[in-house]
């Protein structure tokens, strides 16, 4: 587990929300290499090496001489075992936090023509999507790797299933607007990351899998930020739970699964319409990062001296 992903997105929202960042020099941390370790160090935060602060905690200024701190809680036990605190929505990458209009400006992609009917695109690689620390946490979820070659064997001979082969086939077809609610795309072709929100945007929805080792992938958010319903089965993992056949379609195995690529294959423009500002709607109201932003300046601006954060994407073990 890359922590220097989910230190990076804090810091960010902090900053979003109007506070100076410092962070603690942890030589274990940082002493790590990473992409997002080095993406926050080239943010301007202060740096100290020593600081009177319980691990786990950010201390805000303090208001009207009271105390504002903010304590982390993390581990998979905060989805069953609810506590009294505000649970962090999971994110977008950390790439769509280098700047507040970065994770924002999604309208543009909301108004795009669908011109395919599920997309899926994405890393495929075998030993990252494979791993059995997946299961041994969350029993009963399929793995990307068990999806993938479950929908190649079971549609193999289906035409509405398209393969592309090349980055200039996979942008041919989903330019293609003659049969847009009738194909499902999967492409493992690597694509510019800046084209991918417009590759999202392309479908009526999207099959949200798994990450590596756990449930919860960027791609799920950022599906549902430009306006593409999510086929998932982790919907019960948000807070709130997505609901099938309204902000979703949901699948719990394989025979589900098959169900809900037919739904979707075959769903009529109005219900396209209202699923879709369903998704929209639920993204506004509980996973833009205004909605985080205002959680924390509503905590600075309250009489509160603490606050909790939970965040239950997170093993009680960092890796």
């Amino acid at each position: 587990m890359d922590m220097g992903r989910y230190s990076f997105i804090l810091c960010q929202l902090f900053k979003f929300s109007g506070f100076p960042v410092i962070i603690k020099l942890y030589p274990a941390f940082f002493n790590k290499q990473g992409p997002y370790r080095e993406m926050l160090l080239t943010q301007v935060f202060a740096r100290v090496r020593r600081v009177d602060v319980a691990a786990c905690t950010i201390t805000l200024p303090e208001r009207q001489s009271k105390k504002k701190i903010i304590k982390l809680v993390y581990g998979y036990d905060l989805i069953k075992n609810k506590i009294e605190a505000y649970y962090l929505p999971y994110t977008l990458h950390p790439r769509f936090y280098q700047t507040y209009n970065d994770n924002t400006n999604f309208q543009t992609f909301r108004m795009t023509v669908r011109t395919a009917g599920i997309i899926f695109a994405g890393n495929f690689e075998r030993s990252a999507y494979s791993r059995t620390i997946l299961k041994d946490d969350f029993e009963g979820i399929i793995s990307r790797v068990e999806v993938l070659d479950y929908i190649s064997a079971k549609y193999s001979r289906d035409s509405r299933v398209i393969y592309p082969e090349t980055i200039e086939s996979f942008y041919r077809f989903l330019e293609e607007e003659k049969s847009s609610s009738l194909t499902f795309i999967i492409s493992q072709v690597k694509t510019p990351v800046e084209d991918w929100l417009a590759i999202l945007s392309k479908g009526n929805f999207y099959l949200c899998l798994p990450g590596g080792a756990m449930p919860w992938s960027h791609n799920a958010i950022e599906a549902m930020a430009v306006g593409t319903i999510p086929i998932i089965q982790y919907n019960h993992l948000f807070y709130p739970p997505l609901t099938h056949l309204k902000n979703c379609i949901a699948f719990y195995d394989y025979e589900s699964l098959n169900e809900a690529i037919e739904v979707a294959l075959n769903m009529d423009d109005e219900r396209l319409d209202i699923m879709r500002q369903q998704v929209v709607n639920y993204y506004n109201d509980y996973l833009a990062t205004e909605q985080t932003t205002k959680r924390i300046q509503d905590f600075y601006h309250s009489d509160e001296e603490a606050m909790t954060i939970a965040l239950p994407f997170l093993p009680r073990k960092l890796y």
